[in-house]
């Protein structure tokens, strides 16, 4: 019996320590045909903006499949929009997506703003 009571807050010790971990939060899975995408901002603060846009009926997914939707041969205005480059994942109307959006030219400042102005927010930008 004293063995067991010394072997008790060890055990309790590493269970609680196996239930940490910011990283391996599951989170719920999404509708097959849902949109949700996994964004990560570069060049707007000192340090990466993470965040996930969940289309709950609320977004305007029109916007969105234009604003990811890359035309090579689409003529652009040559302007430098800032340093911001939006890694986006995840999937629109149930499709995968994986791009990166930067604001080198007027195509990509449009594309970067119309992502997040289509989940109603304000696109992260450079001070």
């Amino acid at each position: 019996m004293r063995r067991l009571a010394c072997l008790l807050p060890a055990v309790l010790v590493a269970a609680a320590l196996a239930g940490c971990g910011g990283d391996d939060v599951e989170r719920p899975a999404a509708p097959a045909d849902a949109t949700q995408l996994d964004v990560e901002v570069t060049g707007a603060a000192s340090q990466p903006i993470r965040m996930t846009l969940r289309c709950g009926g609320t977004c305007d997914e029109t916007r969105i499949d234009a604003a990811l939707t890359v035309d090579p041969g689409r003529a652009c205005t040559l302007q430098y929009g800032g340093p911001e480059k939006a890694r986006v994942t995840g999937t629109v109307k149930g499709r995968p997506v994986d791009l990166t959006l930067d604001r080198a030219d007027g195509c990509g400042i449009a594309a970067y703003e119309d992502l997040f102005v289509a989940f109603d927010r304000n696109p992260p930008l450079a001070g």
